[in-house]
């Protein structure tokens, strides 16, 4: 799978609820499935990498709001 290919299964996956993401990570597949791949690494871990940081920058942002909501 290409970057393109695997970040835009992230972006899908990022839009859903963050409850849902940990199995929508695991039906990622691990290794990727097409020869013309750029990615470097396994799509699951791909995708898994760039949630991890979006899951983050939720969590902050969610901080931030309960503290000036505070």
């Amino acid at each position: 799978m290409s970057v393109s290919r695997c970040m835009g299964r992230a972006l899908k996956i990022a839009e859903a609820p963050r409850a849902t993401w940990a199995d929508a990570i695991a039906a990622v597949p691990e290794a990727c499935p097409h020869a013309d791949c750029t990615g470097g690494q396994g799509c699951r871990a791909r995708v898994a990498d760039y949630l991890r940081i979006q899951w983050r920058m939720v969590a902050a942002r969610e901080q931030r709001r309960e503290r000036a909501a505070a």
